[in-house]
């Protein structure tokens, strides 16, 4: 299938300069993906990234102020390649369960690598979101950055599942809520399997974290809506 050019949408404040403007950019976005799967957000610097990249810090610092907005880019673009994903596999879905159920069974599967741009590694990425998203929202200055619009792409797929939600019972009274902790279930459940399986009821080491995930979710929500 060919790649679909898709246009993402990043708050402004989040770069200095659109990094999918340039060549470099991308190159930077490719490279930090690759970095922080493999030495974690905490040993990441812009150095390292510069070596891996064959570039120097300076070039980097053009594009970000430091790693925590490059990784609040990295996550923004993520929801919003991620609420694309979830608006174009519910497109022909009429029934309001089925829908719900799709949208969640696109998010635990990540992102789809035949529309991916080139420069994402669409698993990694979605382990990089697993692993560090709350970084992004667990911090003190969440007010001020909320303000500046850091998280509008996380609250538009959350406002999606809600009206989904909403469809099958218009007289649920936590739509946003419930929406919230499906998509963070999707990713926590997901960890908790191949890290912490303690917090969990999977009991087969073996099983695909995945599978179980969307298992689990269906489970809730057949209790919670149905």
């Amino acid at each position: 299938m060919p790649q679909i050019n898709i246009t993402i949408d990043i708050n402004e404040s989040i770069y200095l300069r659109d990094p999918l403007e340039t060549n470099l950019g991308k190159k930077i976005i490719e490279h930090a993906i690759l970095l922080i799967d493999e030495i974690g957000f905490e040993e990441l610097n812009f150095k390292k990234i510069a070596t891996s990249m064959g570039s120097t810090e300076a070039s980097i610092y053009r594009y970000f102020e430091n790693k925590y907005k490059l990784l609040s880019y990295l996550v923004s673009w993520y929801w919003d390649f991620m609420h694309f994903m979830v608006l174009m596999d519910i497109r022909n879905v009429k029934d309001s369960k089925a829908k719900l159920v799709q949208a969640i069974s696109t998010l635990v599967n990540s992102l789809d690598s035949s529309i991916t741009p080139s420069y994402i590694n669409q698993t990694k990425l979605h382990k990089v979101v697993v692993e560090n998203a709350n970084k992004v929202y667990h911090t003190k200055k969440v007010d001020s950055l909320n303000k500046e619009g850091y998280y509008v792409n996380y609250k538009k797929i959350v406002k999606t599942l809600s009206k989904m939600i909403l469809e099958i019972d218009s007289e649920f009274e936590y739509p946003i809520a419930l929406a919230t902790n499906l998509i963070e279930q999707s990713l926590n459940n997901e960890y908790y399997i191949e890290h912490l399986p303690s917090l969990t009821d999977v009991t087969d080491s073996k099983a695909n974290p995945r599978i179980e995930t969307i298992k689990m979710i269906e489970y809730m929500i057949s209790r919670i809506l149905y």
